[in-house]
């Protein structure tokens, strides 16, 4: 054999030996990955594998309130060992989207669905899963009687009310004069609970005077101008106070109009991304909202407590919350 040909019978041989070594490593390196995908996918099933998944959803301008909702069930969701889904719709609409939104959680077979009510939300209906049985639904925000829920979460009104005056009682030293602003129907159950207790608390005070606003006076103003009117017109006043969000936020801008808002303090409540902005600019003097984080963990618990015992607490209290220029709001 010549040296030519003994070259050329070495290179085929390194030549098999390198294919061989490619295949060989190629299919370690397969092996490994495979195991460690399994490996991966063992460790995330406890997290993304629940018993009981929990829709969480509304119509609403301003979803603030809501996320934080979420927020809560989503702290005691590993404790349920349930899935929190928070489901936010693409625009705004309460006639076509609160249906639509119960329709979803009909379609993904939720377990529950904890809803967002404002004071206008139409006569709604709980969603049914596949097997056409009604889903448990809890709501939050408005109390409104005549939706038929398995429970409402919300706060004290009275309380509220109550806590409201004792607050302004501290801001005037027992003297002044308040404006009280209400944009909404006085014997709306809300509405009626928080003034009885807030007015009652104030008629105690003696050298305290309260001037009102009431939104269902005949006028040719929008409520904008005829609040301006009113209050340019009041005289001195010390203190103003809103029960909602739209009044308070109808009252920051009204005193900003009127070049009152160094002279004059509002106390007011809020659940609404709107009201805590302008606390933290130092436009609202003290600022009631509830407190979402503990409706939302106090939401999925009665949830459970339907599912244990069957029944649930028609109207189950959360807290509400205090606060001012400077305080730290998570």
């Amino acid at each position: 054999m010549t040296a030519k040909r003994r070259y050329r019978k070495r290179e085929i041989i390194i030549l098999c030996i390198l294919f061989l070594s490619i295949v060989v490593c190629s299919v370690i390196i397969f092996m490994n990955f495979r195991q460690i995908q399994d490996a991966a996918s063992d460790e995330t099933l406890p997290v993304t594998k629940r018993d009981y998944t929990i829709l969480i959803t509304g119509v609403s301008e301003d979803n603030s309130f809501l996320k934080q909702v979420s927020q809560g069930a989503s702290l005691v969701g590993n404790f349920y060992d349930c899935a929190i889904m928070y489901y936010e719709p693409d625009a705004y609409s309460k006639e076509n989207n609160m249906n639509s939104l119960l329709d979803y959680a009909g379609f993904i077979n939720a377990d529950c669905v904890i809803t967002y009510l404002d004071r206008d939300a139409a006569k709604i209906e709980p969603p049914r899963n596949h097997d056409n049985k009604v889903i448990p639904l809890i709501t939050v925000g408005h109390y409104l009687p005549e939706v038929s829920s398995t429970s409402h979460i919300g706060i004290n009104y009275a309380e509220l009310g109550f806590s409201m005056a004792e607050e302004a009682v501290k801001y005037l030293n027992g003297r002044g004069t308040i404006y009280l602003l209400n944009t909404f129907d006085v014997n709306d159950y809300y509405t009626s609970t928080v003034l009885n207790n807030l007015v009652s608390r104030l008629n105690q005070e003696k050298e305290i005077k309260i001037d009102y606003f009431s939104s269902s006076r005949n006028t040719d103003f929008s409520i904008e101008d005829d609040v301006r009117q009113q209050m340019a017109s009041s005289g001195k006043i010390d203190l103003v106070m809103t029960i909602s969000e739209q009044g308070t936020v109808l009252a920051v801008q009204t005193l900003s109009d009127l070049n009152l808002n160094a002279k004059t303090g509002l106390i007011g409540f809020g659940d609404g991304k709107e009201s805590l902005n302008y606390i933290d600019k130092g436009l609202i003097t003290k600022l009631f909202t509830p407190d979402a984080v503990d409706i939302g963990k106090k939401a999925v618990g009665e949830f459970f407590e339907y599912r244990t015992n069957g029944s649930a607490n028609n109207y189950v209290t959360a807290d509400f919350m205090l606060i001012e220029p400077g305080s730290k709001n998570d």
